[in-house]
């Protein structure tokens, strides 16, 4: 960082990317220049004993001739005996083509030998510049490039070294195609080859890395970059003065402008396989209009993100670690990133009307998970998964059909759209469900743009019609995602502070026009009265991207279907506007998984992240290679440090509220400031949150250190024998979420199977959980503890 400058044009790799590529072609040219020069000092040896000597006999005359070659003086020495007739003429004539046969030969092994000794050259010159190379690189910070400063002039002599390589290259593939065969030179034409194909694969790879790195608005960022530093230093007769309110001049706009062509060409080559029609390219231009708001001015390579990470993440653990060790904060111990306090509230598991309402979250989890189809379910049980979905799938492939059919039993079928023609859909959704009372009235797997699968089934064991949607799984919800700005919910009685995430606001009205339209609600009500559907209440799940869209969804139907209750399985953290959130809480309940990165994301959020990272580049002092190797090697077990018990109140499910994290510092400074350039103003949106009441489900490991020592003075209790994390609910609130956590599972808690097995796991541990919220309260010693 930043991305280095070659040819008047800024580049997407930093000079600190240099120290792989550095070091690699130093040990392949080391190796190589050790080949040829040992080829070389082998072939010198040879030429001094060179010389042929062998007996050639006629093949017209029978005779017999002895000769001996000379090398350097050619002279030809020779006798025979005839065994019958003169020959003579004929011998001199095989004499004298064996004599320019080894003329040629000589040229051919002069030839070999120069162009190895010109290739020693190169090697040489290329392996001292590559030494420079990955030394310069290793030198400096990510942010202090100034000792780096050498690394174009360097890049420069590389470029002409690798010129001469394709030269000679060139040279030599045309001396390997007519003298390969003819040459009597065995281990040094190898050698030749080997090294030619080596020459190619490294051109081919630093073609492949321009192509890659190449920046359309590089040259644009040197001329605007230099103004910039010129208007900040005074060197400009124009006496231009930078107004506060940060508005880009037209060099801004130029490279603003060539960046969103470059991010919506990167966009229609991610989505190639989808049609080229007016919508999705009103899509990527939008989509490439906020990528490029929401990294402008930011001279950041990838890899500088990816140590920025890395940084934060080891940043974020030692502000946890000192926050817990330090006697005056209220903070006890962090479960799964999340502070637990005096005011941190867990789920009270332990009463049986409580225990049966978080039994609802695990009951719907499957209706949300079944929505995914065959590749989520397949996923999930990767190894009898195929044999069980075979067995319920239709042989008979019949393909379309939107319209109700009967089996041969003569009951009907429920109506699917858009499954595939065996089925396999259907299949699998009923297959994930499980053994529950229920019928699936309705069942759409088309998928575009803002219009999301989904399906309706009447749930007969705790009378509800649940309207299930999918979550994201194919590049046109990826791109429904990526809509993420703000956009008024269009309500009946439009709120002015009201806003929510654009994509799954599109996605909300798409399923609501469709329940409306094919009255598939009505039908549902309607459908078994002897059963009392009528009075069935209405239940929306949805995971991740159906998540968002359910509760979007719930506060359009609120109005019509005022009982409506929605369960958001990881919903995404840019939803709603705080009022629309506040609101929610009332008949939407979330669940987030331990580190979830999804809850944590939208563009505020991101936006945080933006300033975090750019903070912990600013501020680190150790090279980009040293940073991301220690990410990547075992640098030794890490030392656990003491965790003091908490002291916290157990509440009814009822009484969900917030509570988690509000003496947590943010690590986040101010958002649209640039933290090298105070001038520069960075791009803001408008917060978002995610949606209702918030069950949050931590993870309690138990520590080695803590059970021997209570080993060594206390009896032994189960939970010392544990080695599993025992899986605990607490109440989060709203603002909870606002930082993104690093960490190796961020992606893995997001994944639906797991939410549903943490909401198991926590049904499972229900008695732990409850001797360890008795430990909490008492927080007492072990040796006045009745255990």
């Amino acid at each position: 960082m930043p991305g280095i400058i070659v040819f008047q044009r800024r580049w997407g790799v930093g000079s600190d990317d240099l120290v792989v590529p550095g070091i690699s072609l130093t040990l392949i040219h080391a190796i190589w220049l050790i080949v040829v020069a040992v080829t070389l000092g082998l072939d010198n040896e040879s030429g001094n004993n060179g010389g042929i000597n062998g007996t050639i006999v006629s093949p017209l005359t029978n005779d017999r001739a002895f000769l001996s070659l000379s090398n350097e003086t050619h002279d030809i020495h020779w006798s025979s005996e005839m065994i019958s007739g003169d020959g003579d003429d004929e011998q001199v004539a095989v004499v004298a083509e064996l004599h320019a046969l080894q003329k040629e030969n000589d040229a051919c092994e002069n030839v070999l030998r120069l162009l190895l000794i010109i290739k020693t050259a190169l090697l040489g010159v290329s392996l001292l510049l590559e030494i420079s190379m990955a030394w310069l690189a290793l030198r400096g910070t990510m942010w202090d490039v100034h000792p780096r400063r050498f690394m174009e002039y360097v890049l420069y002599s590389r470029l002409l070294v690798l010129v001469a390589e394709i030269v000679w290259s060139s040279f030599s593939i045309v001396w390997l195609h007519g003298s390969y065969i003819a040459c009597p030179a065995g281990m040094d034409k190898e050698v030749l080859l080997g090294s030619v194909i080596c020459d190619l694969c490294v051109a081919l790879s630093v073609l492949i890395t321009i192509w890659c790195t190449f920046d359309r608005a590089g040259r644009s960022w040197v001329k605007m970059t230099r103004f910039q530093r010129s208007m900040k230093e005074g060197e400009t007769k124009y006496h231009y003065k930078r107004s506060g309110n940060h508005r880009p001049n037209w060099r801004q706009r130029k490279v603003m402008r060539t960046y969103q062509d470059t991010w919506n060409h990167r966009c229609k080559i991610l989505f190639c396989c989808m049609s080229r029609s007016d919508q999705y390219k009103d899509s990527f231009s939008e989509i490439a209009r906020l990528l490029t708001d929401f990294f402008r001015d930011l001279d950041l390579v990838p890899t500088d993100i990816v140590a920025g990470l890395v940084l934060l993440r080891k940043q974020q653990k030692k502000l946890q670690e000192t926050l817990v060790t330090q006697d005056q904060n209220d903070i006890y111990e962090f479960l799964s990133g999340v502070a637990v306090t005096s005011r941190t509230r867990f789920l009270s598991l332990h009463e049986p009307d409580q225990l049966e309402a978080f039994q609802l979250t695990a009951h719907y989890m499957k209706f949300a998970l079944a929505a995914y189809g065959w590749p989520m379910y397949l996923l999930g049980h990767s190894k009898t998964g195929l044999c069980r979905l075979v067995s319920h799938i239709r042989c008979c492939c019949r393909c379309g059909g939107g319209s109700p059919s009967s089996s041969d039993g003569g009951e009907m079928l429920p109506v699917v759209v858009g499954d595939t023609c065996s089925g396999c859909h259907l299949a699998a959704l009923k297959q994930s469900i499980g053994n529950v009372d229920y019928e699936v009235i309705f069942a759409s797997f088309h998928v575009d743009v803002a219009e999301t699968p989904f399906f309706v089934a009447i749930d007969y064991d705790h009378q509800s019609v649940v309207v299930s949607i999918r979550g994201t799984i194919s590049m046109k919800d990826v791109i429904t995602d990526l809509h993420a700005e703000a956009e008024p919910i269009p309500l009946q009685l439009t709120r002015d502070d009201w806003f929510g995430h654009k994509g799954m606001v599109q996605t909300a009205s798409y399923i609501r026009n469709k329940l409306e339209k094919e009255n598939l609600l009505g039908q549902a009500f309607a459908h078994n009265p002897e059963r009392g559907t009528p009075d069935f209440r209405l239940v929306l799940v949805g995971h991740s991207l159906g998540a968002g869209t359910a509760a979007i969804l719930a506060l359009l139907l609120r109005h019509e279907y005022p009982h409506v209750h929605c369960y958001a399985y990881s919903p995404p953290g840019g939803l709603l506007s705080l009022p629309a959130a506040e609101f929610t809480k009332e008949f939407v309940t979330s669940i987030v998984v331990g580190k979830d990165v999804v809850p944590r994301l939208g563009l505020h959020q991101l936006e945080t992240l933006r300033s975090s990272l750019m903070t912990a580049i600013n501020k680190s002092t150790d090279p980009k290679w040293k940073i991301l190797a220690s990410s990547m090697l075992c640098c030794g077990q890490r030392k656990d440090t003491a965790s003091k018990m908490t002291n916290s109140p157990v509440v009814s499910i009822e009484e969900g509220a917030g509570g988690g994290s509000k003496d947590v510092p943010s690590t986040a400074g101010v958002l649209t400031k640039h933290p090298s350039d105070t001038n520069i103003s960075l791009s803001t949106h408008q917060p978002l949150y995610p949606p209702g009441r918030i069950i949050h489900i931590v993870r309690q490991h138990p520590k080695s250190s803590d059970r021997s020592d209570r080993s060594s003075s206390c009896p032994t209790t189960t939970k010392d024998l544990q080695p599993d994390p025992i899986y605990q609910a607490l109440w989060a609130d709203t603002i909870d979420f606002n930082e993104v956590l690093i960490s190796p599972v961020m992606v893995h808690d997001h994944m639906p199977d797991t939410v549903l097995g943490a909401i198991n796991k926590v049904l499972r541990h229900e008695k732990q959980l409850a001797e360890y919220q008795r430990q909490i309260v008492s927080r007492v010693p072990c040796s006045t503890t009745n255990v």
